[in-house]
């Protein structure tokens, strides 16, 4: 559809003239004699950009540009003048119009305006638009249940979203933490400035603190330039600090001073730089209990502390299965082209006896498979792990020891494949009972969360399993 401009000028001459230009360059044009006749037109249709003279006898340039400001905010105005009135014009602009053209007009330059003003009418409706599916996807409304228990902590992110509170988000993994602070923050004075996630326990010390305070050029080595921080590049937004229980004590000294002073250094500087954010964190450990374990601040859990939310594990609210399913049969349906629509009955009771260690992520990880998995329309069949596995299996199969061996197989190489399938056995079993935390992992085994990290690659696992 060609977009619409109206005209509005009291000399008939310019209107024909500039009627027939636009036109030939593919416009839908209306044109109006007065500022009245404008009003009226733009009350009954919408147009996309309003072309108009400054001197008009009734209402002038300048009242009309002030009616389209209060009544159609989202449609630019160009104006029109003669050379002594270019004062005025730049006033206009001052007011809110996109740019002016002086009479007699310069055909090219016009329409070199016209499209720049059409182009920033496009920009901004598709930003609205984006900022508007952001919404629908992370805003509180978005979050699904029908469970009195979920209501009532949606409650809870819909009174704390107005202010600038630190909250702290608990509860096991896999119950949508990250999606939860996501829908404080869209729902909040903040919704238009960055919201940054900083998952605590992907980096060892060092980098975890250059990535939230970024570090000055030779702060250390391979540091060859300055490089902002996370916090500084969230100015005016929300952080969010995921598996906030992983902090090293030094980081959490300085994650201290940020939720007191506002402020943050970056590694090897000394200027004192003043941040604008919000703090949500996360977490599925008990930090009490790591405070009395000496392992984390007593001071910063207070301040992080200042408005808990705790999200109920996805067996307490049985509930929800159903819609969940429903909402995730919906949110992939691109997987079948649209193919697979509903679930078995018989399904959705195997569902319901399922503990779902890994919650909601568990569950849309199991009806994403099953979308692929599913030939007809309807899911008949689904691969729930099995939940009565004992300690010594991975994944709810058994693990099987290596065949007898050859009889010209060295000792060593057997003996060696003993080790591996165990010592992959042993890791896969170890990251199921602790969902997928590595730090909670390597703390057990008595050894650092690179060994773990290096391990699972060596055998192919990844953490996400496990969540």
């Amino acid at each position: 559809m060609n977009e619409r401009i109206l005209i509005v000028d009291d000399d008939k001459a310019f209107r024909i003239a500039t009627t027939a230009l636009l036109e030939d360059h593919g416009y839908a044009v209306e044109a109006a004699p007065s500022g009245a006749a404008a009003v009226a037109l733009l009350e009954q249709r919408s147009f996309d950009l309003v072309l108009s003279d400054l001197v008009m006898e009734g209402m002038n340039g300048i009242e009309l540009l002030q009616w389209t400001t209060a009544h159609a905010a989202e449609t630019p105005l160009i104006m029109v003048t003669g050379f002594g009135s270019i004062n005025t014009a730049v006033e206009a602009m001052r007011l809110g119009a996109f740019d002016y053209v002086t009479k007699p007009s310069d055909n090219d330059e016009m329409l070199i305006k016209i499209r720049r003003a059409l182009e920033a009418r496009r920009n901004e409706r598709e930003l609205r638009r984006l900022r508007e599916e952001v919404l629908r996807t992370y805003g509180i409304g978005s979050l699904v249940s029908q469970n009195e228990r979920m209501r009532e902590v949606f409650g809870l992110m819909r009174q704390v979203a107005a202010t600038d509170v630190t909250v702290l988000l608990l509860g096991e993994t896999g119950t949508g933490k990250e999606l939860a602070a996501r829908a404080v923050h869209y729902a909040s004075p903040r919704r238009e400035r960055p919201f940054i996630v900083v998952n605590c326990s992907a980096l060892p010390e060092t980098l975890l603190e250059s990535e939230l305070f970024g570090h000055e050029r030779n702060a250390f080595t391979g540091a060859q330039q300055r490089r902002v921080g996370k916090f500084e590049e969230a100015q005016g937004g929300t952080v969010f600090l995921d598996e906030i229980g992983e902090v090293p004590m030094q980081v959490q000294t300085k994650l201290l001073r940020v939720l007191q002073e506002r402020e943050i250094q970056r590694v090897g500087g000394n200027d004192t730089i003043a941040v604008d954010v919000r703090v949500i964190a996360a977490t599925n450990r008990d930090l009490e209990r790591m405070i009395a374990d000496h392992t984390f601040r007593a001071d910063l859990f207070y301040r992080l502390n200042e408005f808990p939310v705790t999200l109920p594990p996805l067996r307490e609210r049985p509930d929800d299965l159903p819609l969940l399913v429903a909402h995730f049969l919906d949110k992939h349906a691109r997987l079948s082209d649209g193919r697979v629509r509903g679930v078995a009955p018989r399904v959705l009771e195997r569902m319901a006896r399922h503990p779902w260690h890994g919650n909601v992520r568990e569950l849309e990880n199991l009806v994403k498979r099953a979308i692929i998995l599913t030939p007809g329309d309807t899911i008949t069949d689904i691969d729930i792990p099995n939940s009565d596995s004992s300690a010594g299996t991975a994944d709810g199969i058994a693990t099987r020891l290596p065949a007898a061996p050859d009889p010209d197989t060295p000792f060593k190489e057997y003996m060696k494949s003993l080790v591996v399938n165990a010592e992959s056995a042993y890791l896969r079993s170890m990251l199921r009972a602790h969902n997928g935390n590595v730090s909670a992992v390597a703390e057990l085994m008595d050894v650092d969360r690179k060994t773990v990290y290096r391990k699972m690659e060596e055998y192919g696992i990844a953490a996400e399993e496990f969540r």
